[in-house]
């Protein structure tokens, strides 16, 4: 028995073995053939010349259909959004896209959704019914929202609702108008620095706007967005619903809102903690020490039915 091997686009793909019936037949015609194998050297086919041009013919359809096939099944798909990968919003609207184009692999194998915003103009962010996080690797932060770059993001609304996860930090940002409700957390520290830098910003005509569909019913390791670049990214709606996370927590930075509010429709679907103590915060918006950053905000924050105790997300 011999077993044929194809090597396709650096791809070994063994075909099972297959066995030809050797077919004798024979016909009568009133003129008569003298026909004979032809003979190289080495190499004489004899009486079984037919069986053998029809094993030739037979597997050499295989190998055709084979190539064929899985050349195609081969390629590698290129990740469409929400599909975990990187995807550039603001190369998408530079190429004139209305939506977020095609995404590239995660240089490490996990599965993390990233959005680079930097400079796009996105009249929605949206996640709803999402699982996020992961045992091993073991990341920093599940759900982070920074610029790294000399640019900013700006949005009309962001909106936490129904989220639970470990910890929950509203570093450094300014926010025109913040609202906390309904919340239970082990541990809440809330610190505002009371400035007029706030503006309370409205995203105007959704016109040229890049489209990014939500988000809904996923599994991811980590969502992060980030602008990277010098340019101002601005964003309609950036919200987070029914949204769990474990292992890590929230980190949200480095951000200019007009409208901040995070809250539960009930205490036990908005929750945040680490297992730590209420004396060792969970939830923690800004800081006068530097720890989580400077939050400047045009009036003081709406807080109510907000419970504290002992609680741990795993």
């Amino acid at each position: 028995m011999k077993k044929w091997k194809l090597i396709i686009k650096e791809r070994q793909i063994h075909f099972p073995t297959l066995r030809i019936p050797v077919i004798k037949f024979g016909v009568t015609l009133p003129i008569s053939f003298n026909l004979k194998s032809p003979s190289i050297g080495g190499l004489n086919f004899g009486k079984r010349s037919k069986s053998v041009v029809a094993s030739a013919l037979i597997v050499s359809t295989l190998v055709i259909s084979g190539a064929i096939y899985f050349s195609i099944e081969g390629i590698d798909q290129v990740p469409v959004y929400p599909e975990p990968a990187v995807y550039d919003a603001g190369a998408s609207q530079a190429r004139d896209l209305k939506s977020i184009g095609e995404g590239a692999r995660n240089s490490e194998p996990t599965q993390t959704l990233f959005l680079e915003v930097a400079g796009a103009r996105v009249q929605d962010i949206i996640f709803t019914d999402v699982n996020v996080g992961a045992d091993s690797p073991s990341f920093s932060d599940a759900i982070s929202i920074k610029s790294t770059g000399s640019g900013s993001i700006v949005c009309e609304k962001l909106e936490i609702i129904d989220v639970e996860a470990p910890t929950f930090k509203l570093g450094t940002s300014t926010i025109y108008s913040l609202s906390v409700g309904t919340t239970t957390a082990d541990g809440v520290s809330i610190n505002g620095t009371l400035s007029n830098d706030p503006v309370d910003y409205r995203f105007g005509s959704s016109r040229g706007a890049l489209n990014i569909p939500e988000v809904s019913g996923v599994d991811v390791d980590r969502i992060i967005i980030q602008n990277s670049g010098t340019a101002t990214t601005t964003i309609g709606t950036i919200r987070f619903e029914r949204v769990s996370a474990f292992n890590s927590g929230i980190n949200l930075a480095n951000l200019t809102c007009s409208s901040v509010v995070i809250k539960g429709t009930d205490s036990e679907k908005s929750i945040f903690g680490d297992g730590t103590g209420i004396d060792n915060a969970s939830f923690r918006i800004g800081s006068t020490d530097g720890s989580v950053g400077t939050l400047k905000v045009s009036s003081i924050p709406s807080m109510n039915n907000i419970v504290e105790r002992n609680v741990s997300v795993k």
